[in-house]
């Protein structure tokens, strides 16, 4: 190759390693919640078209062994990914690999400077497991899901923002038997789960962005939700990011 040839590929090359070096991270958005998908959802309309955005669900269909393996451990543990019972601590810890392995597929996205948002990631998780492990037992419950955090921050980053809605216990049981979901549900239980989530805002309310639907009207909700998502929505998923 003539050694011009040779310097313009070299330049090149020097060019392209200079702009991976200098590129922005991605920014990490997590969306929490027991209606964690009508948040998610909202998100994904708000965004101009087409959205530079990866949505993660440990509840998506994914064939990689590595997750399947995961699946199986949380399988064996005696139920669905969030809520089981039976072997709390090894349980746990089952589910923060979970979380980890969540992280580490997404971290390509992130490093190519991509928003990555996390639906029912690390916050609904610590408390789905810190309700389950502790019944009853508010305070209890809120240093296990503290602790629970502190280990997956551990392992991975936690979302720089977090996208949080928040409503009456009853009337989020209604809706969730309306569209055949969690027909199960306890509202004592979930009502502890709320307040553990508004224990959590509180801990680190920098990183929180809270939609309180407890005062609109199921016809307007999904104009409230984006436009919500107008004014608390980072600089990072704004048009500039697409």
């Amino acid at each position: 190759m003539p050694q011009k040839a040779q310097e313009a590929t070299r330049e090149r090359r020097s060019k392209k390693t200079a702009s991976i070096r200098t590129r922005r991270p991605g920014l990490l958005v997590g969306v929490e919640g027991f209606e964690a998908h009508d948040v998610s959802s909202a998100l994904l309309r708000s965004i101009t078209s087409p959205p530079r955005i990866f949505v993660g669900s440990a509840r998506e269909p994914n064939a990689r062994p590595d997750f399947a393996t995961l699946m199986a451990l949380a399988e064996a543990a005696g139920g669905e990914p969030y809520i089981r019972g039976g072997r709390s601590a090894s349980e746990t810890l089952t589910v923060i690999a979970m979380q980890t392995h969540r992280y580490e597929s997404a971290r390509l996205f992130l490093a190519a400077g991509r928003t990555v948002v996390e639906q029912r990631g690390v916050y609904t998780a610590a408390v789905e497991d810190a309700v389950t492990r502790h019944p009853g037992d508010l305070e209890q419950a809120h240093q296990a899901a503290r602790r629970f955090l502190t280990t997956v921050a551990e392992w991975r980053p936690l979302p720089g923002v977090v996208l949080l809605s928040t409503d009456e216990p009853q009337a989020i049981v209604k809706r969730l038997r309306l569209n055949d979901q969690e027909k199960t549900l306890d509202p004592a239980q979930l009502l502890e789960k709320a307040q553990l989530f508004e224990l959590l805002v509180g801990d680190d309310p920098a990183r929180f962005r809270t939609f309180d639907r407890r005062e609109i009207g199921e016809a307007r909700v999904d104009e409230a939700v984006r436009d919500w998502l107008t004014r608390v929505l980072p600089e990072e998923m704004g048009p500039q990011a697409v």
